[in-house]
């Protein structure tokens, strides 16, 4: 099996198409594509590209395939680096984000790692928790900034350092009554005739919200489902609902006179903001831990906090 003909295939799956990989590869078009017809022979006979469609996509088996290309190529990264004797880090650094911490991590530390080590690329993609977990276990990503709950578990190929605590707030408009008395013996369950605004399904802390409801007996019903707390809040705001947010966004909204923060007794949602990070990093570990720290102290911290 040749080196070549393995990156080849590699930039075919992440870019989508000949022409992206040729470009990536510095290539021509059917120099990638021999490299790639290699590629498949040496993997005998297995089918990893479906050719039906256009352009040809990964099939399940090609999708494993190149997990495993990908770990080899970090592999051979690493071993390069340990040969360099402490080589700056280059490259691309590929960083996954949690909706709702796209602020802290997009403002300055990014710029940060940019002046730091000129000769790395940084490719950001913002997702679900669950999905940032699989891809850096796959070595689709190379970190990620996430939202980690207690329903989340980290694979054997991916370790998990707390950054730090996301208190998570149930947000009512400002004139809101419940139908209990006393509104200090708020409970899920009292909140069941009443609808949500939520996250769309896949959000950590909708789960979390759904289990307490699930836990209760009762059921959650959800009139609007949005990515974008702003948005949220101006529609509980306005009477459409109710909502769960994190209690720094509220605090800092231009909506927080209008809004009203519940203490619901039996509900009392927490998520760590933590840093994945996959197994076979090489000196990218060095920008890695350097992007930990900058979320771990001062102004970023405050973001977060």
């Amino acid at each position: 099996m040749n080196l070549a003909d393995l990156k080849a295939y590699v930039a075919l799956a992440e870019t989508g198409s000949i022409n992206r990989a040729a470009l990536r590869l510095r290539l021509t078009q059917p120099a990638v594509t021999r490299r790639i017809q290699n590629f498949e022979t040496s993997i005998r006979g297995t089918v990893l590209l479906d050719r039906r469609v256009k352009p040809p996509v990964l099939t399940p088996a090609g999708r494993q395939v190149l997990a495993h290309c990908q770990g080899v190529l970090k592999a051979v990264a690493e071993l390069e680096a340990c040969a360099a004797g402490g080589a700056e880090p280059a490259g691309e650094l590929r960083i996954g984000i949690s909706p709702g911490l796209a602020e802290a991590v997009l403002s300055t530390p990014l710029d940060d790692l940019r002046r730091r080590f000129p000769g790395l690329r940084l490719r950001v993609a913002s997702e679900w928790t669950t999905s940032l977990i699989r891809k850096v276990g796959n070595y689709e990503l190379d970190c990620a900034v996430a939202l980690v709950t207690d329903h989340h578990t980290l694979p054997v190929t991916v370790s998990g350092s707390l950054i730090c605590s996301e208190i998570l707030a149930v947000v009512a408009p400002r004139n809101f009554k419940p139908s209990v008395r006393n509104t200090r013996m708020l409970r899920i369950r009292d909140l069941e005739p009443y609808a949500w605004i939520l996250n769309p399904a896949g959000c950590g802390y909708r789960e979390a919200l759904l289990r307490a409801y699930d836990r209760s007996n009762t059921s959650c019903r959800v009139v609007a489902d949005i990515l974008g707390y702003d948005l949220q809040l101006s529609l509980i705001a306005r009477g459409a609902g109710l909502g769960l947010v994190p209690r720094r966004l509220i605090d800092r909204s231009s909506l927080r006179t209008e809004l009203r923060i519940l203490r619901v007794l039996d509900f009392k949602p927490e998520v760590r903001v933590m840093m994945l990070r996959g197994t076979l990093l090489g000196n990218l570990g060095i920008v890695v831990d350097r992007l930990q720290r900058l979320l771990s102290t001062g102004s970023n911290r405050k973001i977060l906090a």
